[in-house]
């Protein structure tokens, strides 16, 4: 193959996935719409400025941008940090919260669409995977079922901690606000008395 169109082919090559990386970028974008659900190839094209044949052109189905618009979020937005230990679980999960919190209204679609369904299926596949690398080392003179056993008895314990801290710290919030109405209010009462 010639220099030159080794060149063009790879020219090519590269406007092909500036061009998919648009669509995809225009479907995520779309995704925090709050009609998700609803959007359409039509829109998505004219948001990623492309027709709507170049969408088909790049990806076959819906489910084809579905899965590119799950890897470019998890990627992108919500990227799963790579661990090594299950001792590094909690700090994992801490760093993935704040993502959520940075994009919320991407992370409500993903939660609560039929679209968002799709993206977090490939999500909780990989999210499987790194965890059960992770835990390995812990479980691996356990039988499958007892590793299995494991995992839910560490979700359930860490479920009632959370749960358990979450009622601890309302509580003493509750207690402090009702502290300050006392306060507020005895105050009220004093200057009430006060003479003028």
């Amino acid at each position: 193959m010639s220099t030159v169109k080794r060149y063009s082919s790879e020219l090519r090559d590269e406007y092909a996935a500036l061009t998919r990386g648009r669509i995809v970028a225009a479907f995520v974008v779309s995704l925090e719409d709050e009609a998700a659900d609803d959007v359409s190839m039509a829109a998505i094209a004219k948001r990623a400025n492309v027709a709507e044949r170049t969408i088909y052109r790049h990806f076959k189905t819906r489910g084809e941008l579905l899965a590119a618009a799950g890897e470019w979020i998890e990627d992108n937005v919500f990227g799963y940090v790579p661990f090594t230990s299950p001792d590094e679980l909690p700090g994992i999960f801490r760093k993935l919260c704040r993502s959520f919190d940075r994009h919320p209204h991407l992370a409500r679609a993903i939660a609560l669409t039929r679209v968002g369904r799709t993206v977090r299926a490939g999500f909780r596949r990989r999210l499987i995977e790194h965890h059960r690398k992770a835990m390995a080392p812990l479980t691996r003179h356990l039988k499958p079922k007892e590793v299995r056993q494991a995992e839910a008895d560490a979700i359930e314990w860490a479920l009632s901690t959370l749960l358990k801290d979450v009622r601890r710290r309302d509580a003493a919030a509750a207690r402090l606000s009702s502290g300050h109405r006392g306060q507020t209010k005895r105050k009220r009462t004093a200057a009430a008395k006060a003479p003028a």
